[in-house]
């Protein structure tokens, strides 16, 4: 929500980007197994999910899947935040 030039984020937009972040160190954590530990599984989603052989693909996958969401949602936030930075001004305020 715009506020006088500001942008003002509300509790889902919050969680959206929690969850962005969350995703994001993941995914930081699996790059970093596979430098150092020589292809060791540090992704968390598949160590909780895909543990001990339980049959529940579907709950990683859609872990996957609302962290993508996620991410397509924050691109529409970072359009929102260029376009409050760049207000144009009305015309009572440039005459």
């Amino acid at each position: 929500m715009n506020n006088e030039g500001q942008l003002r984020l509300n509790w889902v937009e919050w969680i959206v980007l929690a969850v962005v972040i969350i995703g994001a160190i993941n995914w930081g954590l699996v790059g970093a197994a596979h430098f150092l530990t020589d292809g060791g599984n540090w992704n968390v989603v598949n160590l909780i999910f895909g543990a001990d052989g339980l049959d529940v693909i579907w709950l990683e996958n859609a872990v996957y899947l609302i962290v993508g969401l996620a991410g397509l949602y924050e691109v529409y936030m970072a359009y929102r935040i260029y376009t409050t930075g760049r207000r144009v001004p009305s015309r009572t305020e440039t005459a």
